[in-house]
């Protein structure tokens, strides 16, 4: 009985996937994967995440073509860590557009930040890559380095390395897509380098930072930290679709937009700084 509901429930997601990309044309702004998703990503995440981007999917190519993007513009990445998501943005004429949602395969830990080696956390917090970052030989298939610890990380004597968006669907304190959806983040993130774009912003967030949601956690040790260091560029985003850049000054965030690296105010510095 538990195959014969497992596989009806399969053929149900198979053909949601297969409409979804039916309509792919004239999707402006892709969705999250939805309940049907989660509930068999529960037990079967590769599954569940085959299944929804399978099917007849476009080639990235042609799906940006329909979207009416062309590789190489620049590209800013979130990640949404209890949504399971990550968000690839590209830039649009003056402002940054979703181009597509790619589930999380695996990630591990819970919510807050990555504080030491080992703590099994994915981060939580704002990083900027360059092409060094990027690992075509990794053992995961493909791996782009969040950048993690950044100088913010290192202030707050947390530590740890090597921390990925990945394939292999696997983690033990990454982000693991499958390799079918590292292989487009990976593309289109080495293609906005290749053309010029100097550092790529990833912000990794816990959850969408709505104030419901910061709500039903506002008991969380963390809520501080989401509040006044997270959420203003989340917000910031929301409102002007241009992902801010960041620096530290004492061990706290700051947005440092139209402030260039040799005007930062005495006793911060870029969080990546410590390059």
């Amino acid at each position: 009985m538990r195959l014969l509901a497992l596989t009806f429930l399969l053929t149900l997601l198979s053909a949601v996937a297969y409409a979804e990309d039916v309509k792919v044309a004239s999707v402006e702004k892709p969705k999250d994967p939805g309940l049907l998703y989660n509930f068999i990503h529960g037990f079967a995440p590769e599954t569940a995440v085959d299944m929804w981007r399978g099917g007849s999917r476009p080639a990235l190519s042609t799906l940006l073509k329909q979207r009416g993007f062309e590789l190489g513009q620049p590209v800013y990445i979130r990640i949404f860590k209890y949504e399971g998501v990550v968000e690839v943005w590209m830039k649009r004429n003056e402002q940054f557009d979703l181009f597509e949602v790619y589930p999380i395969c695996v990630n591990s830990g819970k919510l807050g930040p990555k504080l030491k080696q080992g703590d099994r956390q994915a981060p939580e917090g704002f990083y900027e890559i360059n092409a060094k970052h990027l690992n075509p030989n990794s053992k995961y298939h493909l791996a782009i380095n969040m950048g993690y610890p950044n100088a913010y990380d290192r202030e707050h004597g947390r530590t740890g390395d090597f921390l990925m968006i990945h394939g292999a669907c696997a983690s033990i304190g990454c982000y693991a897509l499958t390799n079918a959806n590292i292989e487009e983040v990976y593309s289109l993130v080495k293609a906005a380098l290749d053309k010029g774009q100097e550092n790529i912003s990833v912000h990794a967030f816990p959850f969408r930072m709505t104030r419901e949601a910061l709500a039903e956690r506002q008991e969380s040790k963390w809520i501080n930290f989401w509040v006044s260091e997270l959420m203003p560029a989340y917000e910031t985003f929301d409102v002007t679709r241009l992902p801010p850049r960041f620096m530290t000054c004492g061990g706290v965030y700051h947005m440092m937009d139209g402030i260039a690296d040799e005007d930062i105010p005495e006793g911060c510095e870029p969080i990546t700084a410590w390059e």
